[in-house]
């Protein structure tokens, strides 16, 4: 108890165009679909020359504290010793695969020796063979990495195939649904009673209501069209549905699922338990709406701590994260593709496979390790999933993640912290797709179709007439 935003992305592969467009250095430009073998750097500078070896460091995204931890360490690492200088700079989320791209054609004169984003390894690593597998860079670095962090976020966010391409500074986890505990009470419950169905859930949104609450809202507006595909993601992916077939050719939105997780939206919009605004509402203007009291449940991540500080949180209020609830029995599951929870990071810490400074970079990331630098999303950013095991397990340390994220620690004690996750989906597709399909989606759940079907018949319709139109 304590006081106080995933997403399917349907954007175009612009990383690889960008690639085969700008000319070349090197082989792997030429292919753009570099291996992890051509991949890995083979000039390793050597740092006993006595010449001051350095190094470049590209953050980009992440919240306003998160490059602070970068250049905070570096600037401990730097005057930790004299042979190797790390430069870290921040850049822009909305322009990393040109940038980095462009980067990358220039030669390691121009390209950074590491990056901190993610998800990566696919596109930037085994697609395009800009970075290099952690692991044949750097074993040693690679073993101790397995070692420290929680065995799930080890092999599903930085490795493929076994074999460990980055390290994740966090993982964000999403979604949980969060209750206002005194709502909660306020129709009979508390917070070891919540709605553990989706029927239970939509019958406390009905009486939320009634006691004066706005039950349960989806973030409508247009101006952020990924909020609305978002929150009928996290429904649908409890089903086994998903809006895109996996090749990224066929929409299948108008599919059994997507017709079951459109309906109850539907059912809980016809039961009056939106906000009277949520055609216009954002996704902060959700947040703030929660935890100023008004709204009673609310779809969160693990991130929003580190969102608060802009927000009027009143001093009493109380507020807990609990699972998701998930449909009733006798429900149409796909169990091979269904999942409750996606673990997923973009701050990964990943090598160049152009850089000439391996070893350089070796003594960099051992320092981050010794200093358990994982640990600095709980205590200096105060928001974020810990990956590392002792921030859990450590006494001191697991303290210090208790005072921030006291649920996450309760769910590590239950088990539960990484039960059943699986990595946030990726699509191919166009920013057109997501738009058509958030507003097609937004209208069908305010039941401006006849039926949901119909709805839905024309969402999957258009949204096709775009995606071949661009696969052409």
């Amino acid at each position: 108890m304590r006081k106080k935003l995933i997403s399917v992305v349907l954007i175009a592969a612009m990383a690889a165009t960008l690639f085969t467009a700008c000319g070349k250095k090197g082989d792997n430009a030429e292919t753009g679909n570099a291996t992890p073998e051509n991949a890995s750097p083979t000039n390793t500078a050597d740092t006993s020359s006595g010449e001051v070896i350095n190094l470049d460091l590209w953050v980009f995204g992440g919240l306003s504290k998160e490059p602070e931890v970068f250049k905070k360490l570096a600037d401990e690492f730097n005057a930790s010793q004299d042979k190797i200088k790390v430069t870290v700079t921040t850049q822009e989320w909305g322009s990393r695969q040109e940038k980095i791209v462009t980067a990358f054609q220039g030669g390691d004169e121009t390209a950074p020796d590491m990056y901190v984003l993610g998800p990566c390894i696919e596109e930037y690593g085994m697609n395009l063979g800009i970075i290099s597998p952690l692991q044949e860079a750097l074993p040693d670095i690679a073993d101790q990495v397995k070692k420290l962090l929680l065995p799930e976020v080890a092999d599903q966010v930085a490795s493929r195939d076994g074999v460990l391409w980055t390290i994740p500074s966090w993982v964000d986890l999403s979604p949980y649904m969060m209750y206002n505990v005194e709502a909660l009470k306020a129709i009979g419950l508390d917070e070891n009673s919540v709605p553990k169905t989706w029927s239970e859930f939509k019958d406390a949104a009905i009486a939320m209501k009634e006691a004066g609450y706005v039950g349960y809202t989806i973030p409508m507006s247009m101006g952020n069209y990924s909020d609305v595909n978002n929150e009928f993601n996290y429904w649908n992916w409890q089903l086994g549905g998903s809006p895109i077939s996996a090749d990224g050719k066929t929409m299948t939105m108008n599919d059994e699922h997507a017709v079951t997780t459109v309906k109850y939206l539907n059912s809980l919009y016809e039961a009056g338990v939106f906000s009277e605004n949520a055609a216009n509402e954002t996704y902060m203007d959700r947040h703030e709406n929660f935890f100023g009291g008004v709204v009673a449940t609310n779809i969160g991540y693990t991130y929003l701590n580190g969102l608060l500080e802009d927000m009027s949180v009143p001093e009493d209020f109380n507020y807990i994260m609990a699972d998701m609830p998930v449909p009733d029995a006798g429900t149409n599951i796909d169990k091979d593709n269904a999942f409750y929870r996606m673990v997923s990071s973009n701050q990964e810490i990943s090598i160049s496979s152009i850089t000439k400074n391996v070893e350089a970079v070796g003594e960099f990331l051992q320092f981050l390790i010794d200093k358990n630098y994982w640990h600095e999303w709980v205590t200096y950013v105060g928001a974020r999933t810990p990956v590392d095991i002792a921030s859990y397990e450590d006494a001191e340390l697991r303290k210090q993640t208790e005072e921030v994220q006291p649920d996450l620690v309760r769910m590590y004690d239950e088990g539960t912290l990484m039960e059943g996750v699986k990595p946030k989906p990726s699509y191919g597709g166009l920013t057109e797709v997501q738009t058509v399909m958030a507003q097609y989606l937004a209208d069908t759940i305010q039941g401006k179709y006849a039926s949901v079907e119909e709805g839905l018949n024309a969402l999957n319709e258009e949204c096709q007439s775009v995606l071949d139109e661009y696969k052409e």
